[in-house]
């Protein structure tokens, strides 16, 4: 008898598929784009339009209906030459996605073109938009789903945060994210988290007299301790002091000011207060004087909640094809 006659096949494990490739960048764009490119290779080997009718006249013609002007990204520091770009990747994929264009703030300033915006220092560039009717398309970190990489950023028009109310939203997009929730319980300790110093910077508020401001208010209003937990780089926030970290140290209720760890918290089944605008608010209480009697969100309403503002946050794919700009103006 052969050896291989011989050989016990019960615990073969076949070889993991091959996995699939890459989305092509073409793949990612708007259906335009891809019809440009398609009929650029059409040109390519029929230059003279004798079968797919694709002359350099027809591809001028197409390329000139492209819309350009429907926003404009406002960057004003060209430093990502370093890290292989020459313009700020997620400004260049979404108003790649939006029908854009790429500038800086000392060019555009004069004009009404929508403005894209990334980072809570362009204060300047939000109030000069205020200030003549301008709309913007604020960008930033996502409400929920981000990891140790930076799945999702938040967009929101001439805004920082979706201050709105609760949309009612199907479940795709949350559930895209991966969040789960956690039932809600009680603790001991109130868990303080201002915001960055440049947030604050948008309300004229300075942060160390917040603080004493908030801790003196607080104590007139309870015994329970206070554990301050300021902001860290990201670093420290995703991998050595999570905010689930800090949330699971007995905490009885987490209070700031416009910071999305009140929407952290409520995911992770803590009540949360806010004392200014925050994305959170709807499922908030707005004063110190109810540190005793926060409200308890049912899971009903939390997931509600959290459903809408899935459809407020994107991934780079999601902005260079077109996804985000038509959420962000379907309504």
């Amino acid at each position: 008898m052969n050896t291989w006659e011989l050989e016990d096949e019960t615990n073969y494990v076949p070889p993991s598929p091959e996995p699939p490739p890459p989305p092509h960048v073409l793949d990612q764009t708007v259906p335009e784009i891809r019809h440009l490119f398609d009929n650029i290779l059409k040109y390519r080997v029929d230059p003279a339009g004798l079968y797919y009718g694709i002359t350099l006249e027809v591809l001028h013609q197409q390329l000139a209906a492209i819309p350009v002007n429907q926003v404009v990204a406002l960057d004003s520091e060209y430093r990502y030459e370093r890290k292989g770009h020459m313009y700020d990747p997620l400004l260049q994929s979404f108003v790649q996605g939006a029908g854009g264009q790429l500038s800086t703030w000392e060019k555009e300033e004069r004009t009404m073109t929508p403005a894209v915006l990334r980072g809570i220092t362009k204060r300047k560039q939000m109030d000069g938009c205020q200030a003549i009717g301008r709309d913007f398309y604020y960008m930033d970190t996502g409400y929920f789903g981000n990891g140790k990489r930076k799945l999702y950023h938040r967009i929101t028009k001439n805004d920082v945060q979706y201050f709105g109310p609760v949309v009612e939203r199907p479940r795709d997009r949350l559930d895209a994210t991966g969040v789960k929730f956690k039932k809600f319980t009680s603790g001991k300790n109130i868990l303080l988290a201002p915001p960055s110093q440049k947030l604050l910077n948008l309300y004229d508020i300075n942060l160390e007299e917040w603080l004493e401001t908030t801790q003196e208010t607080l104590r007139k209003h309870t015994d329970r301790p206070i554990v301050v937990r300021t902001k860290q780089g990201r670093s420290t926030r995703v991998n050595t002091d999570t905010m689930e970290m800090a949330l699971d140290q007995d905490v009885h209720c987490l209070v700031t000011y416009s910071s999305i760890a009140a929407g952290e918290a409520l995911l992770l089944g803590k009540p949360a207060i806010t004392l200014g605008p925050n994305a959170a608010a709807p499922l908030c209480k707005k004063n110190i004087a109810d540190i005793e009697n926060p409200y308890i969100p049912s899971l009903d309403e939390v997931d509600a909640w959290a459903r809408s503002l899935a459809y407020c946050q994107f991934t780079e794919v999601e902005m260079r094809n077109g996804t985000a700009w038509r959420i962000l103006n379907e309504r």
